[in-house]
């Protein structure tokens, strides 16, 4: 399956250009719109509010059915959670699920043909899509959270552990309300098939990782990444291009990716 170019978004510019080409822009309504709106904005935000008592109902009894088999240790529990969670799904391929797995929204994922999710991933889709292609690796504890967004992971992807992947931000417009109770504003995330994210590593939304990209360790991405760029560092920037004859360069982002 091949990313859908659907998914694109812009937050402008990119970290990085790669052939001089920019990743495709989509208009999509970010966190910082939200902000710089204020309370007497002419566009409101998409505001993603609390569920319904119904909702969460549904959610406390997928969440149990998840932890039942959550904790089987050894092939018998892999098998055995493949067999049991594999219908709570849009789509579910052939995947290895690790244990202590936290899963909510399962019915807004998609998850292809060899996908492993690590030991204590955190992993949700309520009201939003979840798209995982074929070959995709999550490391222990990665979270990634679609919920009433999109994000959508392309074959071959490696992520490190702890790393956090968010198509969402707190709506933060208001002064006189906490921020906690004013919802999210979500937005989308695509990330590009054989890409490598090293470890606790944050992906903010509306941002395009292009193919072949490398993002180094403990690196924020709050723009999009051009194709086979490697970037490091808070936020992200460009610190070398993969295939470059530079060893230097080449060195330091493997060492920035290790994870």
């Amino acid at each position: 399956m091949a990313v859908s170019e659907k998914s694109g978004m812009g937050k402008g510019a990119e970290a990085g250009s790669a052939n001089g080409s920019a990743a495709p822009s989509v208009p999509v309504f970010s966190a910082s719109t939200a902000a710089q709106a204020g309370p007497g904005g002419s566009t409101p935000p998409p505001v993603h509010g609390a569920p319904g008592w119904r909702r969460r109902l549904g959610a406390a009894l997928e969440e149990l059915w998840v932890a039942l088999l959550g904790w089987i240790p050894t092939p018998l529990g892999l098998a055995l959670r493949l067999a049991g969670w594999r219908w709570m799904f849009a789509r579910c391929g052939s995947v290895r699920f690790g244990t202590g797995l936290s899963l909510a929204g399962c019915r807004g994922m998609t998850l292809g043909d060899n996908v492993r999710l690590g030991r204590g991933c955190f992993i949700t889709a309520t009201d939003g899509t979840l798209v995982l292609h074929d070959s995709v690796a999550l490391s222990p504890f990665v979270h990634v959270g679609a919920d009433a967004g999109r994000i959508e992971i392309g074959r071959h992807t490696a992520v490190g552990p702890g790393t956090v992947i968010r198509a969402a931000n707190h709506c933060i417009a208001r002064q006189d309300v906490p921020i906690m109770h004013q919802g999210h504003v979500p937005g989308v995330i695509v990330i590009e098939e054989d890409v490598w994210i090293g470890a606790n590593c944050v992906i903010t939304p509306d941002v395009r990782i292009g193919r072949g990209a490398v993002v180094g360790a403990g690196a924020v991405v709050t723009r999009n990444v051009a194709p086979f760029a490697i970037v490091g560092g808070v936020p992200a920037k460009v610190i070398g291009m993969r295939g470059s004859n530079d060893a230097s360069v080449g060195g330091s982002a493997t060492q920035a990716a290790k994870g």
